[in-house]
């Protein structure tokens, strides 16, 4: 789907989240695509790791990079509650303050409340609407004027 066939309720600029960078955690790779092609509107930057550690790994040689962490809950070598234990428990400065949204199709409250649980700071339900992960975009990034 071309982006320009993407469509939100909600009012947003083009660029506007210019210069802002997401950490994408997913394992599969049809799901980081589809979220890298809905966010494609928004000229956010997006780097993607393929598993839990892989991103705790990119956040630790780089934490002042990261902007927003979206990351999924169901994944090999470590799952998506163990990683934002050890992002909010490293020492960089930038570990209490970047957000972390679960993506996750587990969306009853007993599963938002472990995400919170371990350090996520919201919980968002797959399949990903756009109107949704727009309006966690304006609560997180910094935005052009």
């Amino acid at each position: 789907m071309a982006p320009e066939d993407h469509t939100t309720s909600y009012d947003f600029k083009a660029n506007e989240f210019a210069g802002n960078v997401i950490l994408l955690v997913d394992d599969v790779k049809m799901n980081r695509e589809i979220v890298i092609s809905l966010l494609e509107i928004t000229s956010v930057a997006i780097e993607t790791a393929e598993n839990s550690k892989q991103a705790v790994e990119l956040f630790e040689l780089a934490p002042e990079r990261y902007d927003l962490i979206l990351m999924d809950i169901q994944m090999p070598v470590m799952d998506g509650y163990e990683a934002p234990r050890r992002i909010c428990s490293s020492t960089s400065p930038q570990a209490a303050s970047v957000p972390i949204v679960a993506m996750t199709a587990n969306v009853f409250r007993e599963d938002i409340d472990n995400c919170i649980a371990c350090g996520m700071d919201e919980h968002l339900g797959k399949p990903i609407e756009l109107d949704k992960l727009i309006l966690l975009l304006h609560r997180y990034l910094k935005t052009k004027s």
